[in-house]
């Protein structure tokens, strides 16, 4: 029997009413009424409270993403008062809308993306003593492509969790099965015993690697053909 486990934990995403947060908030849309033409733009309100809003055009890694709001939420906790954005998440066809107050974050998929439109990510982020320039270039490192590393069939080395989240997990070699399956860049299957299957939530050395002597393998096979 294949079994399927996602090596990278992901915060837990609710569901909510994308009606209620338009009702509510009739410019969660207007990617005009909080930053009409910059990329990046800090706002200072009253003293030590700061908004930030960025926006990029091209994809957003999703599983980075939801680390770095994580990472927010902890670091900030109590400072961080409202955020809100609309990803266009690398590997699916749908918006990602989210919304959180302080430690309570919520956000789904909810509709497709138009041919007519700009596919574009933008966040909003209102909180007390937030580094803006920080908190920018840590949305920016979520950029990704669409174009993958490696092709299905190639051989891999991909880091598995530990049974604890203390340990640091370890590699094992596998097959690329799929690209781009529920955000993820990759579902491997792992050379053991029940052929388990993995994502790899990223596509860079830390999380899928090639094996030693992957690149002269592929140019090797490449040539024959």
């Amino acid at each position: 029997t294949h079994s399927k486990v996602d090596p990278m934990t992901l915060i837990k995403i609710s569901a909510f009413s994308l009606e209620r947060v338009s009702m509510m908030d009739p410019e969660f849309y207007d990617e005009d009424a909080e930053n009409p033409e910059d990329s990046y733009r800090k706002i200072s309100h009253d003293p030590g409270v700061t908004s930030i809003s960025v926006r990029f055009d091209g994809f957003l890694n999703i599983n980075k993403m939801q680390q770095l709001i994580r990472t927010i939420q902890d670091d900030l906790g109590a400072n961080l008062y409202r955020y809100k954005g609309v990803l266009n998440v690398a590997g699916v066809r749908m918006k990602y809308v989210f919304q959180g107050v302080g430690m309570l974050y919520s956000g789904k998929f909810n509709g497709d993306w138009k041919d007519t439109d700009k596919r574009e990510c933008r966040f909003v982020f209102i909180g007390k003593n937030i580094d803006a320039e920080g908190l920018n270039d840590s949305f920016l490192a979520c950029k990704c492509s669409e174009k993958l590393r490696f092709d299905v069939g190639d051989k891999v080395q991909a880091k598995v969790q530990g049974k604890t989240p203390d340990e640091d997990g370890s590699w094992v070699n596998g097959t690329i099965l799929k690209q781009w399956e529920r955000g993820n860049p990759y579902r491997i299957e792992l050379d053991d015993e029940e052929y388990t299957n993995v994502y790899g939530p990223v596509d860079e050395d830390d999380y899928v690697r090639a094996p030693e002597g992957f690149e002269e393998e592929k140019e090797y096979d490449e040539a024959k053909t």
